[in-house]
């Protein structure tokens, strides 16, 4: 992006893991398996959870390359 000087790239690249993220964690709406909190496994669900900060710290991470600070609470 920085080389073809089309910062918009990360902005999309952004708004699709975003996509992702969401669709993958509104699964568990609709089967409870597929919810990132299971109290019957915790391997799982420490698993699931380390997903939820690596997804977290890639959003964070490209905002700061393109300048935006990113809010912690909606």
């Amino acid at each position: 992006a920085a080389e073809a000087h089309e910062p918009h790239r990360i902005a999309f690249y952004l708004q699709e893991v975003a996509a992702l993220f969401h669709a993958l964690w509104n699964k568990g709406k609709d089967e409870a398996t597929l919810r990132f909190i299971l109290a019957a496994e915790p391997a799982l669900t420490r698993a699931r959870l380390a997903l939820v900060r690596a997804v977290a710290i890639v959003i964070a991470s490209g905002l700061a390359v393109i300048g935006v600070e990113p809010v912690q609470e909606m």
